[in-house]
This record gives structure tokens, sequence and C-alpha cells, in this order.
């Protein structure tokens, strides 16, 4: 199946009751995932924009649903919605947003532009790789395992800023400014 677009993409938020400051996190990931796909289009290093604004859209599609059920896991509920609703592209991208799959030293794909944008949006606001791993420590770090788990994330996220920084005629502390 296509991949869906920006209206459809709100439809189906709204579809699975997505609230709204979740939709506004999305809308601001998609910003930084724009940004970066542009960026990496204008230097001849191809990736699909459209699957980056669907998954950046889409990404936290399954939070709601965990919230209810009280299930863990929402990048897995959110492949698992959007594989059901026949997005299988988009799905595997979405599943690959809190912990990538795809190796780090892989050429830079969608995957890893949904990654790392969404690392760099605290609610609805950009942020810093610093500020969004203090927020991520404060909200999930409440044991000596979690806190071991992001401190890993963060060095994964900061290796992989710098390979696709690499690619880009800009750098991280830009992207503030270039959205502005």
């Amino acid at each position: 199946m296509e991949i869906p677009g920006e209206e459809e993409c709100l439809a189906l938020l709204e579809k699975y009751k997505t609230p709204h400051h979740i939709t506004l996190h999305c809308r601001k990931v998609w910003e930084v995932g724009k940004l970066l796909g542009e960026g990496l289009l204008k230097r001849s290093h191809h990736v699909d924009l459209d699957l980056i604004r669907a998954s950046c859209l889409l990404h936290d599609i399954g939070k709601y649903p965990c919230i209810v059920d009280g299930t863990k896991y929402h990048d897995v509920r959110g492949e698992q919605i959007l594989s059901h609703e026949g997005h299988e592209a988009v799905a595997r991208v979405v599943g690959q947003h809190v912990v990538l799959k795809t190796e780090l030293d892989a050429p830079v794909a969608e995957e890893h532009v949904l990654f790392y944008s969404d690392k760099r949006v605290v609610h609805d606001e950009l942020v810093s790789l610093d500020e969004r791993f203090e927020y991520l420590q404060e909200t999930y770090g409440k044991t000596p395992g979690a806190i071991e788990r992001l401190l890993i994330m963060k060095a994964d996220t900061m290796k992989l800023e710098k390979r696709i920084f690499l690619l880009l005629d800009f750098e991280p502390q830009d992207v503030c400014h270039l959205l502005a």
C-alpha cells in the first residue's frame, strides 16, 4: 500500500485517539525530519521524504493505546497498528524509533532520520541531545538498568548525529535557527 499523505496520517492519529499534545510532538519531529531529509536530498543522499514524513507523523501512534491498556513498548504497538493498516514501510521505520534495528554504521536511511529527529524534541519543543536525554533520564531513569540503557542510547544517538551531519551542509546547532 502507498505511504499515507499528511492528512491520512493525521486521520490515523485521530482514529487511534492520539492526544493533541502527542500529535504536536509528532508534528515537531516531522519539522526536524523534513529539514534533515531535504538536506540529505540536496546533497544527493537518497532518502524517501514521503516515508520520513509519514514515519515522523505516526511514530507515536502506539503511545495512547499503551497508556490505555497499561502495556509498554509503544514503538512495537505503533509498528503493529501501522502494519494492520497496510502501511508496512512506515511500520518498519516506526518500529525503530526507540531502538534502532538497523546498524548505526549502515547508510543513513529513513529510520535513522526518524530516530534522531525524535531525540531532538521534548513535547513540542526543539532541544539539544543533552536536554532530551536529561528529560528521558528524569522521566524514565527509575532503575540502574534503565539509566544504563539511556546512556547507551545517548552514545548511539551522538554517533548517529555525527554520521548524519557529515552528509549535510549545516550543523546540529543550526537546526533551531533553520526551523525558526
